[in-house]
Parts: structure tokens; C-alpha cells; sequence
């Protein structure tokens, strides 16, 4: 039997998860109004970005950053950006999305990570 592994290495990345709100459902509800209501998520997007210095350096990040992860949101679920908001501004973003930052990354695997 294999001795069980208490320490586990860090991978050289912050994690920003991105959790729907309630206005976020709101309107892909209002999008896709035939279908079944959509109003929570067993999963969410986590995005891997550098390894900063502190929580405020991350989200120092997001606030200039965050119109990719806004459009991987919407696009995941609508490809149709005509349908998207107009004006996509990180208040907006807030207010459809509660954003967490972990800095702890430990990496349990020994295969490494790829890139797909």
C-alpha cells in the first residue's frame, strides 16, 4: 500500500470563480423564453490567470480584464451577441456575476497539465 501524500505543490496561478446572479438568469431566461427557466448551476467557470501578489492585485486584474470572462459567460450559454447587453461594463459584470478569488491552487495529480 502506497504511503498517503499530506503535502501537495502549489501551481503558480490565482483561480477567479465566476458564479451567475440572479439578473444573469433573468435574461437568458428572457432570451430563451420556449425553454425550460434556467435559475441556478450545478457547475461555474473558474479562470486560471498569473500568480499575483494579493486578492486586490487579482481583482485590480479583473477590473481591466474582465471583458473576455463577461463574453465566455454570455457565449457559453448564447452564441447570438446580438442578444448580449449593449454596454458590457465591469458594474454590469458585478451585478450579474459574484466573483470569488482563491490563491491556494494545489495540484493533487502527478501528470501535467495540458492546454486543450
Amino acid at each position: 500500500m502506497e504511503p498517503i501524500t499530506y503535502y501537495y505543490e502549489s501551481i503558480n496561478r490565482n483561480a477567479i470563480l465566476i458564479k451567475p446572479k440572479k439578473v444573469f438568469f433573468n435574461w437568458l431566461n428572457g432570451v430563451f423564453k420556449e425553454e425550460e427557466p434556467v435559475n441556478s448551476l450545478e457547475e461555474n467557470n473558474i479562470y486560471l490567470v498569473r500568480e499575483m501578489d494579493s486578492n486586490e492585485d487579482v481583482e485590480k486584474w479583473l477590473t481591466k480584464n474582465f471583458e473576455g470572462i463577461f463574453a465566455n459567460e454570455l457565449n457559453d450559454w448564447c452564441t447570438d451577441e446580438d442578444e448580449w447587453p449593449a454596454s458590457r461594463t465591469y458594474e454590469l459584470f458585478q451585478e450579474w456575476f459574484s466573483i470569488e478569488i482563491h490563491s491556494r491552487i494545489l495540484d493533487l495529480e502527478n501528470e501535467p497539465i495540458v492546454k486543450e
